[in-house]
């Protein structure tokens, strides 16, 4: 049973009133791991809360504007995309996380947005995972990323949990997202896998996701724009999880699929995954509605660097 039907059969023995007790025997999972699927679907708007042995159920709730995080934007402005930093893994590339944010301080930007996969996690059901590891489990995970993570004075970086960051949900109930936005206040965490951002009146939509890839690189994102109701979908979408690249505009959203910060792992090579190294900036003009008068996608390729020098002024 996949993540997704497992979170599916716990919403319903929930939502039957089953006690946990009946949960843990029916779905073959420890209680910490019940704990981490309750967690993850109350992140994503749906409402159960633990009393007396029992989940009680509340009803499911939509992302409403009140879940949308805003900030304040003038209406000519620089953004950085990057996503699946994978820190913690014996084979990601601080150099390269150095190097962009040195560039977002050369260019003036303020605001950086990662979609997702901020460490490498554990997978405990991959025996071969914890040799490509630097940092073990969620509290050197932790420790780390606080450590290492770049930090420029005035630049703030908003992000989102992916797949790897919800491993430590899955394995101890720990969400390490909101551990590092303790820890660093430069760092914004909105949330588990999906998040709006209004910039000024523009809105970004930042999606992680879980499948694996598609014969086509727009594949994924066509498909998933098409799938947002008509009243939240975004001017911009900002696509993670599969380590590639690609920009198009799809039903007037300028869409982003934003690669890694990694190196290919011996378990993506053994795979045939495709890894590519990059990030995004994107130019942008905006009428004082919001909506996007000129927009300018800057591809940065890290693919064949094999070590990065730190950039000066």
């Amino acid at each position: 049973m996949d993540e997704k039907e497992m979170m599916n059969k716990i919403k319903y023995l929930i939502k039957k009133k089953r006690p946990l007790e009946d949960i843990l025997l029916e779905t073959g999972l420890k209680e910490y791991e019940v704990f981490g699927f309750v967690e993850m679907l109350k992140q994503n708007g749906w409402q159960a809360e633990y009393k007396d042995g029992f989940f009680i159920y509340q009803k499911e709730q939509l992302i409403k504007d009140r879940d949308v995080y805003k900030m304040a934007a003038g209406e000519k402005h620089k953004l950085l995309f990057i996503s699946d930093t994978h820190l913690g893994s014996k084979y990601d590339r601080l150099d390269i996380l150095r190097y962009l944010y040195d560039l977002a301080e050369d260019e003036e930007i303020n605001t950086v947005f990662h979609v997702g996969d901020l460490c490498d996690g554990a997978y405990p059901n991959r025996p071969n995972h914890t040799y490509e590891l630097r940092a073990h489990g969620a509290e050197e995970q932790l420790e780390y990323i606080v450590e290492k993570y770049p930090s420029k004075t005035g630049i703030k970086t908003m992000f989102i949990g992916g797949n790897h960051d919800y491993s430590h949900v899955r394995n101890a109930g720990f969400d390490i997202g909101k551990a590092v936005a303790k820890e660093r206040p430069d760092m914004i965490y909105l949330g588990q896998d999906v998040a709006d951002v209004d910039y000024g009146k523009t809105r970004l939509r930042l999606f992680h996701g879980s499948k694996g890839q598609s014969y086509a690189r727009s594949y994924r994102m066509q498909k998933y724009v098409e799938q947002i109701p008509t009243e939240e979908k975004p001017d911009i979408l900002l696509m993670g999880h599969y380590h590639n690249s690609f920009y198009m505009k799809y039903a007037d959203v300028h869409c982003f699929q934003v690669p890694s910060t990694i190196d290919q792992t011996p378990y993506a090579r053994s795979l045939g995954l495709n890894n590519e190294k990059g990030a995004w900036i994107a130019d942008l003009t905006t009428d004082k509605q919001g909506g996007i008068i000129t927009i300018e996608p800057e591809f940065i390729d890290f693919s064949g660097q094999k070590r990065l020098v730190r950039r000066k002024k």
